[in-house]
């Protein structure tokens, strides 16, 4: 009979809570109805499994008995936590069955490996991935200034052909998994990764375009894209989260129109920086494009701006 895994859960874990006394209805609804599968490795949220009475059933038989219900297929288990609020937006997620941490998946024909426990897959962002792998970069130098795992380093180079992309980043778990990422799709030989904090690290006046992947903002770092930009300009991708609770209080704003304040805000700041780091050089700036990636919050959506900047 083949019953789907949140019935197969339920009919392995409630026959061992009768060998271990535990009461089914106490622990029914701590076992998960969504979840996620990576080659072998099943991903749960650790809100699942957090009633103590579990710790009446030995360890290694409850995560068994929760692989058998997903098929012979899934033989790794981790419990996803929530992000860290730190500077590297570390993961709390544990494997808590299984020996080894990295995970393969695919997404839009890119290989990605990760470790669960040291690094994130943001999954929520794949549109933008697939959005930058639309882009012609075939004859350009791109900047990734928050590369991570390779999330738009990848896509720069795997669909959008980039000559080049210099690659920053100063998680060293993310580093390491980057490495890998470049080698499995081979395009290592067209990556330099950089390492550190990228105001120290990001090459100056080389790049036709630079991504700028941080949100909630990545204000700190527009002094440093634009001196990576080439004198004659180029590209800017500028990411943010943007709230639109105006939008709720004033009758006459839409949603979109607090997109392009932002944009025009982005826009401006740009021009300034240009205008500071090239005193006798005139430039113009302009917003391409607006995209929302996807709402981040309740009144918040995560933006991204695309700008063009010319020298006149």
């Amino acid at each position: 009979l083949n019953m789907s895994p949140y019935k197969n859960l339920c009919s392995l874990l409630s026959s061992l809570c009768i060998d271990y006394n535990i009461d089914w209805y106490l622990v029914e609804n701590d076992i998960p109805k969504k979840w996620r599968v990576y080659g072998d490795m099943l991903l749960i949220s650790n809100r699942y499994f957090s009633n103590d009475l579990w710790k009446q059933i030995p360890n290694e038989l409850l995560w068994q008995s929760v692989c058998k219900a997903f098929s012979s297929n899934v033989k790794r288990i981790g419990l996803e936590g929530v992000i860290k609020n730190n500077d590297y937006r570390s993961p709390t997620t544990r494997l808590v069955y299984g020996n080894d941490p990295w995970v393969l998946l695919i997404e839009n024909g890119i290989r990605f490996t990760y470790n669960i426990e040291k690094c994130m897959f943001c999954a929520g962002n794949n549109t933008e991935r697939m959005r930058v792998g639309t882009f012609d970069c075939s004859n350009e130098v791109i900047v990734d200034l928050y590369a991570g795992i390779g999330y738009f380093t990848l896509a720069y180079l795997v669909h959008a052909r980039a000559s080049h992309v210099y690659a920053c980043e100063w998680n060293s778990d993310a580093v390491e998994a980057l490495k890998r990422n470049l080698k499995l799709n081979h395009v290592d030989d067209k990556c330099t990764v950089l390492y550190g904090n990228n105001e120290e690290t990001c090459p100056l006046r080389v790049a036709d375009r630079v991504n700028l992947g941080l949100i909630p903002s990545s204000e700190q770092s527009w002094p440093v894209a634009c001196r990576a930009l080439k004198c004659e300009g180029g590209h800017l991708h500028v990411h943010g989260t943007i709230s639109t609770i105006k939008v709720k209080e004033n009758q006459t704003l839409t949603v979109k129109d607090v997109w392009n304040e932002w944009g025009e805000y982005v826009r401006n700041e740009i021009l300034k920086l240009m205008s500071k780091l090239y005193s006798h050089t005139n430039y113009k700036c302009d917003v391409e494009h607006i995209e929302c990636v996807k709402p981040y919050g309740p009144h918040l959506d995560h933006l991204v701006v695309d700008l063009y900047v010319q020298k006149l």
